[in-house]
Protein backbone atom coordinates (compact mmCIF):
# COMPACT_ATOMS: atom_id res chain seq x y z
CA UNK A 1 0.00 0.00 0.00
CA UNK A 2 1.25 3.46 -0.90
CA UNK A 3 2.15 5.90 1.84
CA UNK A 4 1.66 8.76 -0.62
CA UNK A 5 -1.98 9.62 -1.12
CA UNK A 6 -2.55 11.73 -4.21
CA UNK A 7 -5.09 14.55 -4.21
CA UNK A 8 -7.94 14.69 -6.69
CA UNK A 9 -6.03 17.24 -8.79
CA UNK A 10 -2.91 15.04 -8.75
CA UNK A 11 -4.95 11.98 -9.73
CA UNK A 12 -6.54 13.93 -12.59
CA UNK A 13 -3.14 14.97 -13.93
CA UNK A 14 -1.80 11.44 -13.45
CA UNK A 15 -4.73 10.11 -15.53
CA UNK A 16 -3.82 12.59 -18.30
CA UNK A 17 -0.25 11.29 -18.18
CA UNK A 18 -1.40 7.67 -18.33
CA UNK A 19 -3.62 8.42 -21.34
CA UNK A 20 -0.79 10.18 -23.20
CA UNK A 21 1.66 7.38 -22.36
CA UNK A 22 -0.79 4.74 -23.60
CA UNK A 23 -0.89 6.64 -26.90
CA UNK A 24 2.92 6.88 -27.02
CA UNK A 25 2.84 10.67 -26.69
CA UNK A 26 4.64 13.25 -24.63
CA UNK A 27 2.79 16.23 -23.15
CA UNK A 28 3.85 19.84 -22.80
CA UNK A 29 3.69 21.45 -19.38
CA UNK A 30 1.22 23.92 -20.90
CA UNK A 31 -1.11 20.99 -21.76
CA UNK A 32 -1.51 20.38 -18.04
CA UNK A 33 -1.95 23.89 -16.61
CA UNK A 34 -2.62 27.49 -17.44
CA UNK A 35 0.63 29.29 -18.04
CA UNK A 36 0.93 31.58 -15.06
CA UNK A 37 3.68 31.48 -12.47
CA UNK A 38 1.61 29.99 -9.66
CA UNK A 39 0.22 27.20 -11.87
CA UNK A 40 3.70 26.28 -13.08
CA UNK A 41 5.05 26.15 -9.50
CA UNK A 42 2.02 24.10 -8.48
CA UNK A 43 2.56 21.69 -11.40
CA UNK A 44 6.19 21.20 -10.36
CA UNK A 45 5.00 20.07 -6.91
CA UNK A 46 2.27 17.88 -8.40
CA UNK A 47 4.69 16.15 -10.78
CA UNK A 48 7.16 15.61 -7.94
CA UNK A 49 4.46 13.94 -5.83
CA UNK A 50 3.34 11.81 -8.79
CA UNK A 51 6.98 10.77 -9.36
CA UNK A 52 7.38 9.77 -5.72
CA UNK A 53 4.07 7.87 -5.91
CA UNK A 54 5.18 6.06 -9.09
CA UNK A 55 8.52 5.07 -7.55
CA UNK A 56 6.90 3.86 -4.35
CA UNK A 57 4.44 1.76 -6.35
CA UNK A 58 7.12 0.46 -8.73
CA UNK A 59 5.47 2.03 -11.76
CA UNK A 60 6.99 3.92 -14.69
CA UNK A 61 7.87 7.53 -13.92
CA UNK A 62 5.08 9.31 -15.75
CA UNK A 63 6.54 12.79 -15.23
CA UNK A 64 9.28 11.83 -17.70
CA UNK A 65 6.85 12.35 -20.60
CA UNK A 66 6.11 15.98 -19.66
CA UNK A 67 8.39 18.22 -21.72
CA UNK A 68 9.11 21.85 -22.50
CA UNK A 69 8.00 23.11 -25.92
CA UNK A 70 11.32 24.90 -26.34
CA UNK A 71 13.55 21.86 -25.85
CA UNK A 72 11.40 18.73 -26.03
CA UNK A 73 12.91 17.72 -22.67
CA UNK A 74 11.56 17.74 -19.13
CA UNK A 75 12.38 20.77 -17.02
CA UNK A 76 15.56 21.15 -15.00
CA UNK A 77 13.55 20.41 -11.83
CA UNK A 78 12.68 16.94 -13.19
CA UNK A 79 16.36 16.09 -13.59
CA UNK A 80 17.16 17.55 -10.16
CA UNK A 81 14.45 15.33 -8.63
CA UNK A 82 15.92 12.30 -10.43
CA UNK A 83 19.29 13.11 -8.86
CA UNK A 84 17.71 13.56 -5.43
CA UNK A 85 15.85 10.24 -5.69
CA UNK A 86 18.84 8.38 -7.17
CA UNK A 87 17.03 7.61 -10.40
CA UNK A 88 19.87 6.52 -12.63
CA UNK A 89 18.29 5.98 -16.03
CA UNK A 90 18.35 7.67 -19.41
CA UNK A 91 15.35 9.81 -20.26
CA UNK A 92 14.60 7.70 -23.33
CA UNK A 93 14.46 4.58 -21.14
CA UNK A 94 12.15 6.25 -18.62
CA UNK A 95 9.83 7.39 -21.43
CA UNK A 96 9.90 4.00 -23.18
CA UNK A 97 8.82 2.29 -19.94
CA UNK A 98 5.84 4.67 -19.74
CA UNK A 99 4.83 4.02 -23.34
CA UNK A 100 5.12 0.23 -22.90
CA UNK A 101 3.39 -0.02 -19.53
Amino acid sequence: MSTIELTEQELTIRQQLIKAASEGKTLYYSDLVEEDASSVRSLKTILERITRYDIENKQPILASIVVLKSTGLPSESFFELCDTLDIDARLSDLQRKCFEY
